[in-house]
């Protein structure tokens, strides 16, 4: 896991190679950067319903986001059909792993939107080619 300084060091070195673009290919980085952005209190609020998996699948995290709505629909069949302490020790379970996503929650979406920002910086230079 990365600090806050070394996620905005990242981020400033970034932002100025960006800089470093002529006019067009900012314009297409911009219109790039829009749909790869990602807000912190969106990945939070989704992260509170963790049993669904919302919070990875925000994050484009396909995987993990599948296995976390599958366990946490096991999870609600087990308590629908009277296996309370089954379906509720799966949930604990969940909560557990996921307790540290939303402590970091901030750090997390800071380092997916860097990710995001040297793919999309990528893309603009290899269209410039």
């Amino acid at each position: 896991m990365f600090s806050a300084k070394e996620l905005n060091l990242e981020e400033t070195e970034l932002r100025e190679q960006v800089a470093l673009l002529d006019e067009h290919a900012r314009v297409q980085f911009a219109r790039l950067e829009q749909g790869t952005r990602r807000n912190p209190l969106v990945y939070l609020c989704l992260n509170l319903l963790f049993f669904l998996g919302a919070q990875h699948f925000y994050l484009r995290r396909w995987g993990r986001g599948t296995l976390s709505l599958l366990a946490g629909l096991t999870a609600l069949v087990l308590l629908a059909s009277g296996e309370v302490l089954y379906g509720s020790g799966l949930l604990v379970a969940m909560g557990i792993i996921e307790i540290p996503q939303l402590l970091n929650y901030e750090l997390i979406v800071h380092a997916f939107n860097n990710r995001g920002l040297q793919m999309n910086l990528q893309q603009v230079r290899k269209s410039l080619r």
